[in-house]
């Protein structure tokens, strides 16, 4: 049996374990060997099913059919497309012949541990990225949970082996995604973090190397984005533009970008790698990718707690060439203040009152910037004021969530200043059918100056002190006359 046999039930659709040529005429001995899975997620289990028993001696090994299950072998599948067979000493002996093609052995040993009933030698529960299988030497296919299993994964335990997972596949796992820090709402002008999370960046994509991955993100025309704010790190480890290991490359357009960042020297597996040795990929086999970057809000942002497309961001990331990433959204948010002016006990609206606006418990008032209305905070002098229409009413836009007082710096005609400010709370989320980012606050105005009315105590009083003061006069007028008769 020459090398040339077990590299061919190596080389499978698995990096698998290295076997030595064998000699001729060499004592063989049997014995515990291992299985160490790579690349595993924490809690995928693992079952390694003995396909052929091994002997081994220094650098070579013999492969063999399991006592009694000679004919079940024979007559499983293509086994006779696949191996030739010598009987030696009471055992049945396998050489793979050269027309047989590496995935129909690792096709043909999935089939037969289902057509012989072959009980697993050994099962574990992998805890984080590594599981190891302690099994007797032997040539094995191993399955998994994962992935439903998709890919075989075949190696020889002569005495140790070490296959690597292509059954992950990349995602943004389970904690993954995309943020816009702690609070999703803003100003109009103010400047977002985005952070894009993908913490499940594997070797291999359905079976195939993994040689790079894509990252493609487009802001909403709520956002504008910042160009050179871009930063790419793999494991926490920051990446520099350029090309190889630790670098990505970039392309920034006018509303995105996108990033590719080189996972392996070369797009396909080596062949050193199909024989169980590591391939060159540029970090570990299961690798967490962190994107963070800027933009500002723009007054083209819609207002609300509701979701809108003017204010949603898609990102992306997906393996080689591939674009089936459904991607991760992100959605900012920002409020709008409305006053409604109306006469006090009516419904009448007013024209012409003019307010400020200043954050509560401050004296911070709202400067709105000419064209872009980009939002400010600053003195009293510089404040941007509101003038309500026709209507009674005016609207103030593109405001972050927080407590603000609104203060009235000239009424309308005819009627009196408001002498206190008037506070307003803009909230994200919704409570009793009613919008917290979309508040309208009803300001109400008196009439004239503050004076008692007709009917009063007021006038009243006034009226009976004139009454008595006239009869009192009237009574000394005739006194008086009298007195000069």
């Amino acid at each position: 049996m020459k090398k040339q046999l077990i590299k061919g039930l190596l080389l499978t659709t698995l990096v698998l374990g290295t076997a030595a040529p064998l000699a001729d005429q060499v004592v063989f001995a049997e014995g515990p060997g291992s299985i160490t899975v790579e690349s595993t997620n924490a809690g995928a289990k693992y079952q390694a099913f003995k396909i052929f028993d091994a002997t081994y001696s220094g650098d070579a090994t013999s492969y063999t059919i399991p006592e009694g299950l000679e004919a079940t072998y024979k007559g499983t599948g293509n086994f006779e497309q696949l191996f030739s067979t010598s009987t030696n000493g009471g055992k049945t002996y396998v050489t793979k012949k050269e027309s047989a093609s590496d995935t129909d052995i690792a096709a043909w040993t999935k089939a037969v541990v289902a057509a012989a009933n072959i009980q697993p030698s050994d099962t574990q529960t992998a805890a984080g990225a590594t599981a190891t299988l302690a099994v007797p030497y032997g040539y094995y296919y191993v399955g998994t949970d994962v992935n439903g299993g998709a890919t075989t994964m075949v190696t020889s335990a002569s005495p140790q082996a070490t296959v690597r997972e292509k059954n992950n596949e990349p995602s943004w796992g389970e904690n993954g995604g995309k943020t816009v820090g702690d609070d999703k709402t803003y100003a109009v002008g103010e400047t977002v973090t985005y952070t894009l999370d993908y913490q499940n960046a594997t070797y291999y994509t359905a079976g195939e190397k993994v040689y790079q991955y894509v990252v493609k993100d487009a802001l909403p025309t709520g956002v504008d984005f910042s160009e050179g704010t871009v930063k790419v790190t793999v494991n926490g480890v920051a990446l520099t533009q350029g090309t190889g290991t630790g670098t990505y490359a970039i392309t920034e357009g006018t509303n995105g970008f996108e990033v590719t960042i080189p996972w392996a020297a070369t797009n396909t597996a080596s062949d050193a790698a199909g024989l169980g040795e590591k391939d060159d990929f540029f970090y570990d086999p299961i690798s967490t990718i962190k994107v963070t970057y800027q933009g500002v809000l723009l007054k083209d942002a819609t207002e609300g707690s509701d979701k809108y497309d003017t204010n949603k961001n898609l990102a992306t990331i997906n393996p080689n060439t591939k674009t089936n990433d459904p991607g991760k959204e992100e959605y900012v948010y920002n409020g709008k203040i409305t006053i409604d002016k109306v006469a006090a006990n009516s419904d009448t609206k007013l024209q012409g009152a003019k307010f400020v606006l200043r954050q509560k418990g401050s004296e911070n008032y709202l400067n709105l910037a000419a064209g872009t209305e980009n939002v400010t905070f600053g003195s009293r002098n510089n404040a941007t004021e509101f003038t309500t229409d026709q209507n009674g009413a005016v609207s103030i836009s593109g405001l972050d969530a927080g407590d603000y007082e609104l203060i009235e710096t000239q009424a309308p005609e005819g009627y009196n200043l408001l002498d206190s400010p008037v506070s307003v709370t803009l909230g994200l989320g919704k409570a009793d059918g009613k919008d917290n980012l979309l508040v309208t606050s009803k300001v109400e105005n008196n009439s004239g100056a503050e004076l008692p009315s007709t009917g009063g105590i007021g006038t009243t009083i006034f009226y009976t002190v004139g009454t008595i003061l006239i009869v009192a006069g009237g009574v000394v007028l005739i006194a008086r006359r009298r007195a000069r008769d």
